[in-house]
């Protein structure tokens, strides 16, 4: 009797010391440490504000490692190399990125959206609409999405010709003094450069093109990173959620955050013109039928004026923001 009892005694201690690992096991999954994530940003404000403030993903066990790169084609070309593994793209970059890896190629989530582009004349100017401008010289970067939402703009009024106007082909960071000094009328650009020239007191908006063409910013990876790094998509996103929460609770803290980013950056914009930016912007990253359908015209509309042979088709997977949002909500 004595010696079945110190059998069953010793049963219980192993079975409890059992049941207290796989506890402490399931604990450290819970709390693991996920990453690093490479993500490829841009100069862009939403950029600024996350490399700002990490602490987005201080509750997510994930640790991002930031690269804020010039343009959309040195972003894209890290991302197809394999030294970054999450990048922010604009509409036209993500058609020529599924043109050069179609069966790779996947979109996550939104950036941004709306009125990223801007026409602006000088704030004591009495320029009212294009037609104001026929014959004038107005400044933008050719081949960019600054050209891509003029000319969608005159093909959707039917009586403005890009003949009508003088070209100056010309930097984005180069438009604002160029319009202060007089050597352009008018120059269309994506932000942060529309806000800073209000900011400065140089230019007003003449138009914005939110209605005139979506231009969505999204966020893409490629389909090897994504089938072995759910968890790390899903706690980057939740991050990115966010901040997009502190945009817009809080567009004037937001803004401080990202203008002290840029300066570190070298450079300088302005908390105002962050905020005009946040008020401005739709950084909703809800990645729904209208994205997908926006990207689809770009596409076309690119290969109407022979910048891509083919439109691509594009690849999505709301299923990591799904995730995200869930673990932000702690459901």
């Amino acid at each position: 009797m004595f010696k079945k009892s110190l059998i069953f005694k010793a049963f219980s201690i192993v079975m409890l010391l059992s049941l207290l690992l796989t506890a402490c096991q399931s604990a450290g999954t819970a709390t693991k440490t996920l990453g690093p994530v490479r993500y490829g940003g841009q100069y862009y404000p939403e950029d600024f504000l996350v490399k700002g403030n990490p602490d987005f993903w201080k509750d997510y066990n994930v640790s991002v490692e930031q690269t804020l790169f010039s343009s959309g084609t040195e972003s894209s070309q890290a991302l197809v190399s394999g030294s970054v593994d999450i990048i922010s793209a604009s509409d036209s970059k993500s058609v020529a990125l599924f043109a050069t890896i179609p069966d790779d190629a996947l979109i996550i989530a939104v950036a941004q959206r709306g009125d990223r582009y801007s026409t602006l004349v000088r704030t004591d100017s009495t320029y009212q609409s294009w037609y104001d401008l026929k014959g004038k010289k107005v400044g933008i970067r050719l081949k960019t999405g600054a050209e891509q939402v003029v000319r969608r703009y005159f093909e959707k009024v039917g009586d403005l010709k890009w003949e009508d106007f003088e070209w100056v082909n010309i930097k984005v960071e180069e438009s604002t003094a160029a319009l202060k000094d007089g050597a352009i009328e008018a120059f269309t650009a994506w932000e942060p450069t529309p806000a800073i020239a209000e900011a400065q007191g140089v230019g007003r908006v003449l138009m914005s093109y939110g209605e005139i063409a979506m231009t969505p910013v999204v966020l893409m990876t490629t389909k090897k990173y994504a089938e072995g790094h759910k968890a790390e998509l899903v706690a980057f996103l939740a991050g990115l959620l966010k901040k997009t929460e502190l945009i817009q609770s809080d567009p004037a803290n937001a803004a401080g955050i990202a203008a002290r980013a840029a300066s570190a950056a070298g450079s300088e914009v302005s908390p105002d013109a962050f905020e005009k930016i946040f008020r401005r912007v739709n950084f909703s990253m809800e990645l729904d039928e209208s994205v997908i359908t926006a990207l689809n015209d770009t596409a076309a509309f690119l290969q109407s004026i022979g910048e891509v042979k083919a439109a691509p088709k594009f690849a999505y997977d709301t299923s990591y923001l799904e995730e995200a949002k869930k673990l932000v909500s702690g459901k």
